[in-house]
């Protein structure tokens, strides 16, 4: 049973708690670099319509996006060793967290191939023709027309998968993962004041979110400032037509009676 509460140990477990945070950010990183690769892969042949590979991917993708990602931990810490076995890979000596970071690739690349296609999918398709009729190569068109506009449609999707990424690492422990849920686990086990690890671990990833929140936002801000720019372009032309069509109206050219 929990002790009495003390806020004192809130602010003690939060430097022991962050000195585990690299591995948290690790684990983050690393599969969302890895996921993005396996995203692309994935997403590719439902794109192009590729007939088998089209099938695999959309039974890869309701699978990690239907399962809770605990029971995929379980699956690919106990699971993965067996099959590397049939092609006699020795996986006994391996640290879990490679076993945390294989599973959150996997799942991160499911939802960041249906973030892809949504982005490519939102490039309105003229605007690929428009640049196939000028001349452009197909490395052009991708790099000058749709990748800029689809990065500008999947930035807040990416941010909250980023963020969801990070809460989910809380789970990797399970495992054995030493991160900083895992460091919570130990410090209440050792205290019994759990009450205040769990605070002190709320605090902490509060506080990364609401920074990763941030940055994605301005990353956001600075991908769509030629839409910006070209509203505040525009507005000037419409308050001028307004004008023009307001000293052309019928009221105002028989006798000026309209004002």
């Amino acid at each position: 049973m929990s002790r009495e509460f003390n806020i004192d140990y809130v602010f003690s477990f939060i430097p022991k708690m962050l000195s585990y945070l690299h591995i948290t950010l690790f684990i983050v990183a690393s599969s969302l670099v890895l996921g993005l690769i396996i995203g692309l892969l994935v997403a590719l042949p439902r794109m192009y319509n590729i007939p088998f590979l089209k099938r695999v991917s959309q039974v890869y993708v309701s699978f990690f996006r239907g399962t809770p990602i605990l029971i995929q931990l379980f699956l690919v810490y106990y699971g993965l060793p067996e099959l590397l076995k049939l092609v006699d890979i020795n996986s006994s000596r391996w640290d879990v967290l490679w076993f945390a970071v294989a599973t959150y690739a996997l799942n991160s690349g499911a939802f960041i191939s249906e973030i892809i296609r949504s982005g490519v999918g939102a490039v309105d398709r003229g605007q690929i023709e428009a640049a196939q009729s000028v001349g452009m190569s197909g490395y052009q068109t991708f790099t000058r027309i749709i990748l800029p506009q689809a990065l500008a449609v999947v930035v807040p999707v990416f941010s909250n998968l980023v963020i969801g990424n990070l809460k989910d690492t809380s789970l990797a422990f399970t495992i054995g993962a030493m991160e900083m849920t895992g460091k919570s686990q130990t410090l209440g086990s050792a205290t019994q004041h759990f009450v205040e690890t769990y605070i002190a671990l709320s605090l902490i990833y509060l506080v990364i979110s609401l920074i990763l929140q941030k940055l994605f936002k301005v990353l956001e801000n600075t991908l769509l400032r030629h839409e910006h720019r070209d509203s505040v372009q525009k507005e000037p032309a419409k308050r001028k037509g307004f004008v023009v069509r307001y000293l052309r109206s019928p009221r105002l050219s028989k006798g000026g009676k309209g004002i």
